[in-house]
Parts: structure tokens; C-alpha cells; sequence
């Protein structure tokens, strides 16, 4: 990487080069870049700021000297043109830039998935809680109201029953509140991991790329989003005396 000095536009050749495509490696003037992004065969391209780091320039290949812009199916590495006719003739190739392109859009697709079912469920829980709280206090309050029309005797016997109520209500939320942390460090793991895809996308497409992007994507397959309890439910039937 290196620190970006002062440009020209290299496709009108007279406004500043403010700007960076990543792809084609050219600098470009916010004009030229409106015009870039409005053809078909670039529209993707990225762009960064020509202030920001730029990438040193595409890997080439190492026999051939050659860009590397092929990705060999086979084999699964990049290649050059010349490596086409060479060690990986008769293989099936991809572009690499459709690689890192597929790669980016899954890899976003399936953050943005776990990250929204994360956020569901999170809702769920938290309105759950909400509701069991309510619950809970409905109940106790059946309770305490019953208790005044119970002679004394029994008074002992009303306490323990809410604290049997209280007890159980603080397993089941424990048990709840160990769901939603778990659903919450899954989202956080998601919001990391879009962070690191942001960062990855400022980055040269080469061969390290496609490893992170890989590397990435295994990662996101590993958040795992555990499947919502059947949330509890408590209720009191008051007695006639």
C-alpha cells in the first residue's frame, strides 16, 4: 500500500483524479467517475478516494509475469492468460473480478441474513421478557390479593407459594437471558464480520483476497443461530373459599 499523491484524471486529463477505481487502476474526476458507473460493463467497479490508500498495483503471475485475472476452476488458484495454453491447459477458468464478485455478494448476503434473524429473534426474546415480566406480576399480585381474604394461618404458606413463583421466574428468564446474549454475540460476531468485508473491499484483488474472502466465508458459516425455545408462560386460577 502506498500514500496517494496529487493526480490528474486520467480520462479527461484536466480535472483533479479525486478519485480511484480499484478495478481498472485509473484515477478519475467526479465527472468521469459518474460517466464510469453508468456503463454497463463497469458499473460495479469500485471506487475509494484518492486520498486513502491505493493498492501498489494486481498481482502477476510469477512464471509468466502476466496479470493475473483468471481464476482456474480446476485447481482453484489465479492465473494469466498465458498459463490458459500452459500447466493449466484443458482446465475451466473463471474471471477472477466475477470470483471476487460472487464472493463479495454471498459473503454480504449471508451477514446481512444472520444479522437480520439475529435481530429478530432478539426482538422476540425482549418482547417476551417483557410479557413474562407482566406475567409475573399479575401473578403475584392474584396471589397477594387472595392472601388478605386467608387467615393468618396460612400466611406462611402464601409466602412460600411466591417465592416458588419468584423461583421458577428467574430460571426461566435466566434461561431467556442466556438466549438473547447468545443471540446478541452471534449479531455482534455478523456486525464484525460486515466490518471486515468493508475493509476487505478496499483491498487489491489478488490470490490473499480470495483466501480472506474464503476465509471469511467460513467464519460466516460458523455463526450459528440457535433456534427460539418455546417461551414460558405462567398464569393463577384464584379459588373460592
Amino acid at each position: 500500500m502506498a500514500q496517494a499523491a496529487s493526480k490528474t484524471c486520467e480520462i479527461c486529463v484536466s480535472a483533479p483524479g479525486t478519485q480511484y477505481c480499484l478495478d481498472c487502476e485509473q484515477y478519475y474526476c467526479e465527472n468521469c467517475k459518474s460517466l464510469h458507473k453508468r456503463q454497463k460493463i463497469s458499473t460495479n467497479h469500485q471506487f475509494q478516494n484518492a486520498s486513502e490508500l491505493i493498492p501498489e498495483g494486481k498481482s502477476r503471475c510469477s512464471q509468466h509475469k502476466e496479470e493475473l485475472n483468471l481464476m482456474c476452476n480446476t485447481c482453484n488458484v489465479p492465473v494469466c492468460t498465458s498459463c490458459v495454453t500452459g500447466n493449466h491447459n484443458g482446465h475451466k477458468f473463471s474471471k477472477l473480478v466475477d470470483v471476487i464478485a460472487q464472493l463479495r455478494g454471498e459473503n454480504e448476503k449471508q451477514i446481512q441474513d444472520k444479522t437480520n434473524e439475529a435481530n429478530q429473534n432478539i426482538t422476540k426474546i425482549e418482547d417476551s421478557l417483557k410479557s413474562f415480566d407482566n406475567d409475573v406480576e399479575s401473578v403475584i399480585k392474584a396471589i397477594t390479593d387472595q392472601s388478605n381474604n386467608i387467615k393468618r394461618m396460612v400466611d406462611k404458606s402464601v409466602s412460600q407459594i411466591i417465592a416458588l413463583v419468584k423461583e421458577q421466574s428467574t430460571k426461566e428468564k435466566d434461561k431467556l437471558m442466556k438466549i438473547l446474549s447468545a443471540a446478541k454475540s452471534t449479531l455482534v460476531a455478523g456486525q464484525n464480520l460486515d466490518r471486515r468485508r468493508l475493509d476487505l473491499d478496499k483491498t487489491r484483488p489478488d490470490e490473499t483476497m480470495v483466501q480472506q474472502m474464503k476465509k471469511m466465508k467460513e467464519e460466516i458459516n460458523k455463526l450459528h443461530i440457535n433456534s427460539l425455545p418455546e417461551f414460558p408462560k405462567i398464569s393463577f386460577k384464584s379459588k373460592t373459599c
